[in-house]
Protein backbone atom coordinates (compact mmCIF):
# COMPACT_ATOMS: atom_id res chain seq x y z
CA UNK A 1 0.00 0.00 0.00
CA UNK A 2 1.17 3.50 -0.82
CA UNK A 3 0.43 6.99 0.45
CA UNK A 4 0.91 9.70 -2.18
CA UNK A 5 2.50 13.08 -1.45
CA UNK A 6 2.42 14.90 -4.78
CA UNK A 7 4.65 12.86 -7.05
CA UNK A 8 6.25 11.01 -4.13
CA UNK A 9 4.78 7.85 -2.72
CA UNK A 10 5.34 6.53 0.79
CA UNK A 11 4.89 2.95 1.80
CA UNK A 12 2.21 2.70 4.50
CA UNK A 13 1.26 -0.17 6.76
CA UNK A 14 -2.33 -0.31 5.52
CA UNK A 15 -4.23 0.33 2.30
CA UNK A 16 -6.31 3.16 3.70
CA UNK A 17 -5.21 5.61 6.39
CA UNK A 18 -8.77 6.23 7.60
CA UNK A 19 -8.64 2.78 9.19
CA UNK A 20 -6.42 4.26 11.88
CA UNK A 21 -7.08 6.71 14.66
CA UNK A 22 -5.60 10.20 14.46
CA UNK A 23 -2.63 9.20 16.61
CA UNK A 24 -1.79 6.22 14.41
CA UNK A 25 -1.95 8.36 11.25
CA UNK A 26 0.35 10.93 12.88
CA UNK A 27 2.79 8.17 13.78
CA UNK A 28 2.77 6.80 10.21
CA UNK A 29 3.30 10.33 8.87
CA UNK A 30 6.22 10.93 11.26
CA UNK A 31 7.82 7.62 10.29
CA UNK A 32 7.51 8.50 6.61
CA UNK A 33 8.93 11.96 7.22
CA UNK A 34 11.92 10.56 9.14
CA UNK A 35 12.59 8.04 6.39
CA UNK A 36 12.58 10.79 3.75
CA UNK A 37 14.85 13.06 5.80
CA UNK A 38 17.47 10.31 5.98
CA UNK A 39 17.48 9.80 2.20
CA UNK A 40 19.85 11.41 -0.26
CA UNK A 41 18.40 13.38 -3.17
CA UNK A 42 19.09 10.46 -5.53
CA UNK A 43 17.30 8.00 -3.21
CA UNK A 44 14.28 10.29 -2.97
CA UNK A 45 14.12 10.69 -6.75
CA UNK A 46 13.90 6.90 -7.16
CA UNK A 47 10.59 6.99 -5.26
CA UNK A 48 8.90 9.60 -7.46
CA UNK A 49 5.87 8.37 -9.39
CA UNK A 50 6.83 10.09 -12.63
CA UNK A 51 8.32 13.27 -14.00
CA UNK A 52 9.50 16.08 -11.74
CA UNK A 53 10.78 19.63 -12.10
CA UNK A 54 13.98 20.40 -10.18
CA UNK A 55 14.12 23.93 -8.77
CA UNK A 56 17.55 24.53 -10.27
CA UNK A 57 15.97 24.31 -13.74
CA UNK A 58 13.64 27.26 -13.02
CA UNK A 59 15.45 30.57 -13.68
CA UNK A 60 15.36 33.31 -11.06
CA UNK A 61 14.02 36.74 -12.01
CA UNK A 62 17.62 37.90 -12.39
CA UNK A 63 18.51 35.05 -14.77
CA UNK A 64 15.30 35.53 -16.73
CA UNK A 65 15.87 39.29 -17.11
CA UNK A 66 19.47 38.73 -18.21
CA UNK A 67 18.52 36.15 -20.83
CA UNK A 68 15.72 38.37 -22.20
CA UNK A 69 17.90 41.48 -22.39
CA UNK A 70 20.77 39.55 -24.01
CA UNK A 71 18.43 38.15 -26.63
CA UNK A 72 17.10 41.67 -27.29
CA UNK A 73 20.65 43.06 -27.52
CA UNK A 74 20.21 45.36 -24.52
CA UNK A 75 22.41 45.95 -21.50
CA UNK A 76 20.75 44.40 -18.42
CA UNK A 77 22.91 46.15 -15.81
CA UNK A 78 20.87 49.36 -15.75
CA UNK A 79 17.54 47.55 -15.36
CA UNK A 80 18.81 45.32 -12.53
CA UNK A 81 20.37 47.99 -10.29
CA UNK A 82 18.91 47.86 -6.77
CA UNK A 83 16.78 44.77 -7.47
CA UNK A 84 19.58 42.26 -7.15
CA UNK A 85 18.91 40.69 -3.74
CA UNK A 86 15.24 39.85 -4.26
CA UNK A 87 15.52 39.06 -7.96
CA UNK A 88 18.19 36.42 -7.24
CA UNK A 89 15.93 34.62 -4.77
CA UNK A 90 12.54 34.64 -6.51
CA UNK A 91 11.42 32.58 -9.50
CA UNK A 92 8.13 32.33 -11.35
CA UNK A 93 6.84 28.94 -12.43
CA UNK A 94 3.94 28.27 -14.73
CA UNK A 95 2.87 24.65 -14.81
CA UNK A 96 1.76 21.75 -12.65
CA UNK A 97 3.03 22.64 -9.16
CA UNK A 98 2.63 19.04 -7.97
CA UNK A 99 5.61 18.14 -10.18
CA UNK A 100 7.92 20.61 -8.43
CA UNK A 101 10.68 18.99 -6.41
CA UNK A 102 9.88 20.83 -3.17
CA UNK A 103 9.21 19.83 0.42
CA UNK A 104 5.91 21.68 0.71
CA UNK A 105 3.37 23.68 -1.26
CA UNK A 106 1.44 26.34 0.66
CA UNK A 107 -1.88 27.74 -0.51
CA UNK A 108 -1.82 31.48 0.07
CA UNK A 109 -5.20 32.19 -1.53
CA UNK A 110 -6.66 33.82 1.58
CA UNK A 111 -3.84 36.35 1.71
CA UNK A 112 -4.67 37.56 -1.76
CA UNK A 113 -8.13 38.58 -0.54
CA UNK A 114 -6.60 40.76 2.17
CA UNK A 115 -4.23 42.58 -0.15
Amino acid sequence: PLVSLGNLQLKAAASHTTMYSGNKRKKLWREGKERLLKMTLEERRKEYLGDYVALKTIPTWMEDLKSKSESDGENAKEDLQGKKSLSEKVSLYRGDITLLEVDAIVNAGRWLNIL
